[in-house]
């Protein structure tokens, strides 16, 4: 996941700086320069950092995946189901309150 977003940022950053610069003949790629630097990125990173962003990711997504089911779930319920809506609602905001926590990290 955060792959993904850095190789965004570095193919942006490559063709901001190079524009005007290269021979519109060449055959460069600015994907994969940002390719073989965050292979060379994750390779650098040790055991611990991988294993890290691994867990964040796997934590992302789930809390992601029960977000979407609540959001579901409470889309279908009647008005008279005030209780559970309440619940839900409040689901969903711990469920914010922790992808905001697990963004700064």
């Amino acid at each position: 996941m955060e792959t993904n977003r850095a190789k965004e940022i570095i193919v942006s950053v490559l063709q901001t700086a190079l524009t005007g610069h290269l021979d519109p003949s060449s055959n460069f790629s600015p994907q994969d320069v940002a390719d073989a630097i965050s292979v060379k990125v994750d390779f650098e990173k040790t055991h611990g950092d991988s294993r890290c962003d691994n867990i964040i990711g796997t934590i992302l997504d789930r809390i992601l995946k029960y977000r979407d089911e609540m959001k579901a779930e409470l889309e279908t319920l009647s008005e008279d189901d005030k209780l559970l809506m309440n619940f839900i609602r409040g689901k969903l905001t711990a469920y914010e309150e922790i992808l905001d926590v697990l963004k700064t990290l």
